[in-house]
């Protein structure tokens, strides 16, 4: 029998409307390799039980025991036998997470030119990357156009600010445009970052 776990999870709209809630959470471990709907996945799966009240969505980020999984089905509502909601049911699907560098602030080269600083202020820093896109109408065209939106979540202990650059393993680099540090009275919830990609690695195209 796969037990099941009691702890604290926090909730991310990935929309920004909702910055982190912390709920009390019953947590289950999905069969290894197979998830709920039957399809093949190499990441584990788990299975989250919260209140009836609490709002999670399609599509949500739940952060676990330094794990986070992303809501890839429709939440199962289940109704009180004495009326009202009784629980949410929720699967979720670890996000692999990205390792980086984190850069700030500015030097000057051997002409007295500013220059971006290369040395890192923190390194190995773990980050969970979503990318979400979405079809916008351009009056002034015409015409449609397809807007990507990047975004991070790292530990809430991580000292990153605006203007910050983060250096991943793989040559890429972000810009930090904003940092959003979520409030909870039960637990600190991940730092919340809009990204921008200004500098690919050397095998992106």
């Amino acid at each position: 029998m796969i037990p099941i776990l009691t702890g604290y999870v926090t909730i991310t709209h990935p929309d920004g409307v909702d910055t982190g809630t912390t709920v009390q959470a019953h947590v289950q471990p999905e069969t290894p390799g197979v998830p709920a709907n039957g399809q093949v996945n190499d990441s584990p799966t788990y299975r989250v039980f919260v209140d009836g009240l609490v709002d999670v969505r399609f599509n949500d980020r739940i952060r676990w025991d330094g794990l986070l999984l992303q809501v890839l089905e429709q939440p199962a509502r289940y109704p009180s036998p004495f009326g009202g909601p009784h629980h949410v049911e929720v699967v979720g699907t670890v996000m692999p997470e990205t390792y980086v560098d984190v850069l700030r602030g500015s030097v000057q080269d051997e002409y007295g030119d500013l220059i971006p600083a290369e040395t890192p202020i923190l390194t190995g820093v773990p980050v969970w990357l979503t990318e979400q896109s979405q079809t916008t109408f351009v009056p002034a065209d015409m015409r449609t156009t397809v807007v990507r939106k990047l975004t991070g979540l790292v530990p809430p202990e991580t000292d990153i600010q605006e203007r910050d650059r983060l250096r991943a393993e793989d040559g890429l680099t972000y810009l930090v445009e904003a940092v959003t540090r979520p409030h909870s009275s039960v637990a600190r919830a991940d730092l919340r970052l809009d990204l921008r990609l200004v500098q690919t690695g050397p095998e992106t195209p």
